[in-house]
Formats: structure tokens, sequence, C-alpha cells
């Protein structure tokens, strides 16, 4: 065999390994969650993806929760933003915050909110 063709099968091989931790396709949650780290945050929308790893657990776990506040003023991409706001830096000082979503008692999909933890020392 060619080198080339070896050096090709080698990249193949490699590439087609999934590097890290194998996760789970992303859920809805409609539950609140306290995450220990936050690995990643999307916004999309009235949409908010956080994966990290929650309390309780050990792998990092996918998310996603719908800020769907139409019938409460339509702020649902505004409440999102601020979201990934605290996630993020949740994300950048790993071990100092906890990022915690929340739902109020009533339509969770019309009173998300979220909030970010100081952890004690």
């Amino acid at each position: 065999m060619s080198r080339a063709l070896v050096t090709f099968v080698a990249l193949v091989a490699l590439l087609s390994v999934s590097p890290g931790v194998a996760m789970a396709a992303p859920i809805f949650a409609d539950t609140p969650a306290v995450y220990e780290t936050v690995d990643a945050v999307e916004v999309a929308g009235g949409l908010i993806t956080v994966t990290g790893i929650t309390a309780g657990h050990s792998t990092p776990s996918t998310l996603v929760y719908e800020v769907n506040d139409d019938s409460c003023g339509g702020r649902s991409a505004e409440s999102a933003a601020r979201c990934d706001r605290l996630a993020l830096l949740a994300m950048s000082k790993p071990g100092k915050f906890q990022f915690a979503t929340t739902f109020f008692l009533g339509n969770a999909s019309c009173h998300f909110a979220c909030k970010l933890l100081a952890r004690t020392p």
C-alpha cells in the first residue's frame, strides 16, 4: 500500500472516532436544573440550549429550554439572551458559580427563568 493511502486511511479512521464523551441527543427540559459546570450554551430565538454537568450527575447532558413567553409580553429572545449571559459567566469561572434554570408555578413556558449562584468558599 502506498504511503499516501495509508495516511489517508489513518486520517479517516481518526475522524470517524468521536472525541470526548459521547453525548445523548438534546431533550427539552420541563423541570429546573442546577449546573455544576457549563460546557456550552446556545441561544436561538426563544430557545436556550445548555450543555453541562447537572448536580448529582457525573457526565454532561444537553437540555433545551423553551422560553416561549409570548403570552407574557413577547420577550422570549430577550429572556433567553439574559440566561445566555449568566451561563457564559458560569462557563468562564468554573467552580466559582453554579448556573440554575427555574420554572415558576403555573405555565412553565411562560415563567422560565435562570439564575447564577455563587459557590461558598
